[in-house]
C-alpha cells in the first residue's frame, strides 16, 4: 500500500513537472515596472494570413549598388535591401552590423532612453562614435515607431495581437501623435 502511494505521488509530480516544463517552453514573458518583453518560439505564433508576405521583384532599381557583407551579396537602393534568389530579388531587412555613410531618405529619429536611433522601414541605425557612419542594430526594446514596412505580418500570441517584421514583435500603442507601434520583443528561432 505504501509503495502504491509513493508511486502515485511520484507519477503526479512527474506529470506536474512535465506540464510546467511544456508551459515554460511555450513562451517567456518578462514583466518589469516599465515594460513587458515577449519571447516566444516561432512555432507557437499564429499568423493571420496562411502564407507569409514576401516582397519579390524581377529587377532592382537602376540606382542599386552592390554591398558585400558577411559573405553575402546585397543590392541596396533608397533604404531597401535586396537578395538575389531563384531569378528574382527578395526584399530583406538590413543586415545587423552593416555600416553606411548616408541614411535613407525619410528616416525618423527616435529616442529610447537617452540613446538616439534612426529608423527606416524596419531597420534601426545608430551613429558610430568618431566616424561619419551609421551602423544597423537590433530593434531596441520599447522603441516606438509610427510606420511599419508593408510586408509586416499580423500575428496572434496567446490571444493577443502583435505585428511581426523580421522576427521583431510590435504592439499597437496610442501616442499624442496618434497610433504607433512599440517594440515588445522578438521571435526566437
Amino acid at each position: 500500500m505504501k509503495t502504491l502511494r509513493i508511486s502515485t505521488l511520484l507519477s503526479f509530480m512527474a506529470i506536474f513537472l512535465a506540464v510546467n516544463e511544456m508551459n515554460a517552453q511555450r513562451r517567456v514573458v518578462v514583466k518589469t515596472p516599465h515594460r513587458t518583453v515577449v519571447r516566444t518560439p516561432r512555432a507557437k505564433v499564429v499568423y493571420r494570413n496562411p502564407a507569409p508576405a514576401v516582397r519579390v521583384v524581377r529587377t532592382v532599381p537602376r540606382t542599386a549598388v552592390v554591398v558585400n557583407y558577411g559573405g553575402l551579396r546585397y543590392h541596396y537602393s533608397a533604404g531597401v535591401y535586396y537578395r538575389y534568389y531563384n531569378g528574382r530579388y527578395v526584399v530583406v531587412s538590413a543586415p545587423i552590423g552593416l555600416r553606411v555613410r548616408v541614411l535613407p531618405v525619410g528616416y525618423r529619429l527616435i529616442y529610447v532612453g537617452p540613446r538616439a536611433y534612426y529608423y527606416y522601414q524596419g531597420s534601426y541605425y545608430i551613429k558610430v562614435q568618431g566616424t561619419d557612419e551609421y551602423e544597423t542594430v537590433e530593434a531596441p526594446t520599447d522603441a516606438v515607431v509610427h510606420t511599419l514596412p508593408e510586408d509586416t505580418e499580423e500575428v496572434e500570441i496567446d490571444g493577443k495581437t502583435f505585428y511581426e517584421y523580421n522576427g521583431i514583435l510590435y504592439k499597437v500603442v496610442t501616442t499624442p501623435e496618434g497610433k504607433a507601434f512599440k517594440v515588445t520583443g522578438k521571435l526566437e528561432d
